[in-house]
């Protein structure tokens, strides 16, 4: 790393004088001089230490050594404030706030660059809670519509059970039974997307996971679009959940329905079950353990920016994609004390991982 007070705009642009040199070096907050084309001339200790890069590479390469992946292209001769994420030299990436103002007596810029991550996270999550807001209003509004319509349904339908119950035809003994079925899960998913948005936490038992999985894969299974393969992968001894086997189900649909539409030309989805052992520090509460399902496809997976926006109402990576399907399953797990974690890759698939508090293990008898 340059040792402070190095000059690294030897040969390009006006020199930075040695007492300014030293001042500039002696702040806390990571500054630089830019020349009138924004090529940097002079890095400070403090934006070596923000980005992990030495003060020659940054004056060699430019600002455009600090971007992530997929971000747009600074422009430091542009306007006077920019923000754009950032990558350090050891991957991890944050929001960076970039400031430049003319230098008085010469034809050069001196910039400050601010790591606002906190705030775009406050500002995300004050974002979101809105959104969510509108959803569970929105969800309201459908749910209750929607049951109107399907009451009107199952009056029929029960009709039809006493006027043709008796007929041996198959196809209307099949009939019957088929839309009774699917008036019966639609009401269902009513109750649900109803205890959504109204907030209200459901019922929750000690539950296994490999069991539902096992059994939704085999409903799912002869469903699937061609050319998507389903694994499963089953976990031995695995803990029983605390929570609540409908909304697991609904939550796996989305996920799943998701996933087929991130393989357009097919591939691979797996549903498989996890557990974390009592005392993992990345638990809330770590002397109990947690189990799990987690939901991966071989896709087209989602850019960083997509990844940091994924669980927002509304957002999706699909031309017309399910943008609500994440929030919902993202507020059914907070409703059960449970969390959902999301791994993907553009170009590489995405892992999304559905996390549970384990029961105790009295309730197993």
């Amino acid at each position: 790393m340059v040792q402070p007070g190095t000059d690294h705009s030897a040969g390009r642009g006006e020199p930075l004088g040695g007492e300014a040199r030293s001042l500039l070096d002696a702040l806390p907050t990571p500054s630089l001089l830019l020349d009138p084309q924004g090529r940097v001339l002079h890095a400070n200790p403090a934006l070596e230490h923000l980005a992990g890069y030495p003060a020659e590479r940054l004056a060699a390469q430019g600002l455009d050594l600090m971007l992530a992946h997929r971000t747009t292209a600074l422009d430091p001769a542009g306007p006077a404030s920019q923000e754009f994420l950032a990558a350090r030299a050891d991957g991890t990436t944050f929001w960076a706030h970039l400031d430049t103002a003319p230098l008085p007596g010469t034809r050069n810029r001196i910039g400050q660059i601010l790591d606002v991550t906190a705030r775009r996270e406050a500002e995300g999550a004050l974002a979101l809670s809105r959104q969510r807001e509108a959803l569970g209003l929105l969800t309201n509004s459908v749910a209750h519509e929607f049951n109107n319509f399907l009451q009107i349904l199952i009056g029929y339908i029960d009709g039809l059970k006493r006027r043709l119950g008796d007929r041996q035809e198959p196809f209307i003994q099949r009939a019957i039974a088929r839309s009774a079925d699917a008036t019966e899960r639609a009401a269902i998913l009513t109750r649900h997307l109803l205890a959504y948005s109204r907030r209200i936490a459901p019922d929750v038992r000690a539950v296994d996971l490999d069991a539902i999985v096992a059994d939704l894969a085999g409903r799912l299974e002869p469903d699937l679009p061609p050319g998507i393969r389903l694994t499963v992968a089953a976990t031995p001894g695995l803990p029983r959940a605390i929570s609540n086997p409908t909304q697991i189900e609904f939550a796996l649909r989305h996920l799943v329905a998701n996933a087929c539409e991130a393989m357009p030309s097919g591939g691979t989805l797996t549903l498989s079950t996890f557990r974390i052992d009592p005392g993992d520090r990345s638990l809330q509460q770590p002397g109990l353990g947690s189990v799990g399902i987690a939901v991966g496809d071989t896709g087209l997976g989602m850019s960083p920016e997509m990844l940091t926006r994924a669980l927002a109402p509304f957002q999706t990576s699909h031309e017309a994609g399910r943008g609500a399907g994440l929030a919902i399953v993202h507020g059914l797990m907070k409703r059960q004390n449970g969390t959902i974690t999301l791994d993907s890759r553009s170009g590489e698939g995405t892992q999304v991982r559905l996390v549970f508090p384990a029961a105790p293990e009295r309730t197993l008898h």
